[in-house]
C-alpha cells in the first residue's frame, strides 16, 4: 500500500480540542447555525462544530480522510460529508458560516470563492497566516482588503501558538473573523464593476494612483479628485478605504459608458 501523507495538501492540523472550544467560544456560532468548514482531515474540528451548531457541511479533498471520516460519522444526522475539491463545491442557497482551518495554499482562492457566491456566509472564522490576515484588514489596502471591505468588517481574535499543529508552520498563525456588515457599502449590482475598478488599479504597474486612472478618467476630473482626496503623490495602496469607496461612486456618475472598465 502506497505512503499516504495528508500534509501533502498544505495543511496543518489543529491538534488540540480544547483549543477548538475556545476559538468556537470566541465565534458567534450557535445551534440555529449551519456551517461550512473545508478540509476537516482527521475531524477534530468537526467533532467539537457539531456539538455548538445545527448542522455542519465537510468538505475534504482527500479521498482517504474523507472516507474515514464517512465511516466514522454514518450514524450522525448533523454532519454531511463530502469528498471532493472545495473550489468545485456548490455552496448553499441558504443562509451559513464558516469556521475552518483551510490549506494556506488555497487561502485566497477559498476566500474569493465566498465572496463571489450568489448567498455568500453571514460570518467567516478561518485559521490565517497572520500575514495574509493583516492583508485582508488593510492599512496599508491592499486589493484583496479592498475586495472584502464593503461587504465585511475583518479583525484578528488572536493569535495561535504554532505547536497546537500537528505540522508546525513555519510563520505566525492568527484567528480571523469576517463579520458580514448588515448594509453593504457597494449596491449588489455594482459588485463586479468595483472590483474591476480596484483590480484595474492595482495591475497598472504605475506610481500612481492618478497615474493608474489617466486612462479611466479625463485630466480635469483626475485634477478635481485629487484635490478632494489629497491624492498627490498616493500610490493605489496608500489612498484610504473611505476615498476609494467615494472615489468609485464618483466613477459610476461621471465616466461615460465607452470608457468603463
Amino acid at each position: 500500500m502506497p505512503f499516504h501523507d495528508p500534509y501533502s495538501l498544505s495543511q496543518n492540523f489543529i491538534k488540540y480540542p480544547d483549543l477548538v472550544s475556545q476559538l468556537i467560544k470566541a465565534s458567534d456560532i450557535n445551534k440555529n447555525d449551519t456551517v461550512i468548514e473545508i478540509g476537516p482531515g482527521h475531524g477534530i474540528i468537526t467533532q467539537t462544530l457539531l456539538h455548538h451548531s445545527k448542522q455542519v457541511i465537510a468538505i475534504e479533498i482527500d479521498s482517504i480522510l474523507a472516507n474515514k471520516l464517512i465511516e466514522s460519522n454514518k450514524n450522525t444526522a448533523n454532519l454531511k460529508i463530502y469528498s471532493q475539491d472545495f473550489l468545485k463545491y456548490t455552496l448553499p442557497s441558504f443562509p451559513y458560516k464558516v469556521f475552518s482551518n483551510i490549506p494556506f495554499s488555497q487561502t485566497s482562492k477559498i476566500i474569493a470563492k465566498f465572496l463571489t457566491a450568489p448567498v455568500t456566509p453571514t460570518s467567516m472564522y478561518l485559521i490565517l497566516q497572520e500575514e495574509v490576515a493583516k492583508k485582508f484588514i488593510g492599512h496599508p489596502e491592499t486589493e484583496s482588503s479592498l475586495h472584502t471591505k464593503p461587504w465585511y468588517e475583518i479583525k484578528i481574535l488572536g493569535d495561535i501558538d504554532r505547536t497546537s499543529f500537528t505540522k508546525k508552520p513555519q510563520v505566525r498563525i492568527v484567528f480571523t473573523e469576517f463579520k458580514k456588515r448588515p448594509l453593504a457599502f457597494i449596491k449588489d449590482e455594482h459588485q463586479k464593476e468595483y472590483r474591476r475598478f480596484i483590480t484595474y488599479g492595482f495591475h497598472q504597474w504605475q506610481p500612481t494612483f492618478l497615474d493608474a486612472y489617466k486612462k479611466v478618467f479625463t485630466y480635469p476630473q483626475l485634477k478635481t479628485l485629487e484635490k478632494t482626496f489629497k491624492l498627490t503623490g498616493l500610490k493605489p495602496s496608500q489612498v484610504s478605504f473611505d476615498s476609494w469607496l467615494h472615489i468609485f461612486k464618483i466613477y459610476l456618475k461621471i465616466v461615460d459608458s465607452r470608457k468603463s472598465l
